[in-house]
């Protein structure tokens, strides 16, 4: 499953609220009653888990002359047929905000307004999420979260190897064979034998091709062996030196991958999206299947090895829960509301396999509101806790 995160720009919007006068924030849910049309809305955000993972596309080709490795060049490890491998090479978790659908709020201000009390500010994020009251200290810089697309890239050793994956094995593949035929001609008591050449095209075989790729390579090193030794007593400069070794080696390396085999790597880039909630906490969760020779497939297809996500909690939210629970005093009007994220433990595991990393999750910590009256803050735009307050 791939998808695509778009970017959070942020952006303010006034409301003519003073500072000092009473406001009343309500919780939006099913069974509330509203009093009013007039006020404004906003969201605390909750937090999303977005695990990257890059899987390796290997191509495996056999050479040609695989079957002869052994025998002629002593080479056990070669690719001893066409296959397609997947491999997890590496699995990313990062998280983002987004509107929570189960914290909205509307904002429903005072009808008394002091002429002498200063207009307020509240800042929004263009998904409704609460950013701060304070115009003079709030982020407006844009933030933009980007999710890979599906991309293909190629190993930098291997780019030249679509175009001719076995370049030297379109060598002169036929011979030309000359057979002689004797006839025998009786003349009275003289027998005469005469000689001729029958000439024909002959296809070499398989193994008649491993045999002069393989002395072809003895040659190459050797050669090799020779420019390095100055067996050749020619006195080179060092970059024609090093030009030609190179271009032995290259050419090493061709014939070699005759009787080797060639593999390609590819990358294949997928994002998954997880939000975190309560009643699954210390479970895994499955997210994908993987298969050695599909890569990532759907949950329901059969087969395959089950890639899961478990969220634990740390527990730094639990004293202050402790405390709101008991909290009796029910006053008539409330405040903003803002959080207090929880520390979690996020684990990626797949077979052996495990990714591990500590993140904020909002929506897994506390909902606090502040006072009805004379308030000045600033949120942190990614948890909704508060960043900065000034009490009047």
């Amino acid at each position: 499953m791939k998808r695509k995160i778009p970017g959070i720009l942020m952006f303010i919007v006034m409301m003519a609220i003073q500072v000092s006068a009473q406001i009343n924030v309500m919780r939006i849910d099913n069974s509330a009653i509203p009093e009013t049309r007039e006020g404004i809305f906003y969201s605390l955000p909750r937090t999303v888990v977005k695990i990257d993972v890059k899987i390796d596309r290997i191509e495996n080709y056999k050479g040609p002359y695989a079957d002869f490795a052994m025998k002629f060049l002593g080479l056990k490890n070669v690719i001893a047929a066409n296959s397609v491998d997947y491999k997890i090479s590496e699995i990313t978790i990062t998280t983002y905000p987004e509107p929570d659908p189960d914290q909205y709020y509307f904002i429903e201000p005072g009808e008394k307004i002091s002429k002498e009390d200063k207009a307020g500010m509240i800042a929004l994020s263009d998904a409704g999420v609460i950013l701060g009251t304070i115009p003079q200290a709030i982020d407006q810089a844009g933030e933009t979260i980007r999710v890979k697309n599906d991309e293909t890239t190629v190993d930098e050793n291997e780019k030249d190897l679509f175009g001719e994956l076995f370049k030297y094995s379109a060598d002169v593949s036929v011979f030309e064979k000359v057979d002689t035929i004797i006839r025998k001609i009786n003349l009275d008591t003289i027998t005469v034998e005469r000689q001729f050449y029958k000439r024909t095209v002959v296809e070499k075989s398989p193994e008649q091709k491993a045999r002069e790729a393989g002395d072809f390579i003895s040659k190459i090193k050797e050669n090799r062996f020779n420019l390095i030794s100055g067996t050749q007593e020619v006195n080179y400069n060092r970059e024609t030196l090093e030009y030609m070794d190179v271009q032995l080696k290259t050419m090493e390396k061709e014939y070699m991958k005759l009787f080797t085999g060639i593999s390609l790597r590819k990358s294949l880039d997928f994002s998954y999206k997880f939000i975190p909630v309560p009643n699954q906490i210390n479970t895994e969760i499955p997210i994908f299947k993987f298969l050695k020779s599909r890569g990532i497939v759907d949950l329901d297809e059969s087969g395959g090895k089950i890639v899961t996500i478990k969220i634990q909690r740390v527990g730094n939210t639990s004293l202050v829960s402790g405390y709101l629970n008991k909290a009796v005093k029910v006053t008539k009007f409330q405040g903003l509301t803002y959080r207090i994220p929880e520390v979690a433990k996020v684990t990626v595991k797949y077979d052996e396999t495990i990714q591990e990393t500590q993140c904020l999750i909002n929506q897994l910590g506390v909902v606090a509101s502040l006072p009805a009256s004379k308030w000045k803050v600033i949120y942190h735009k990614e948890t909704g806790g508060i960043k900065g307050l000034e009490i009047q």
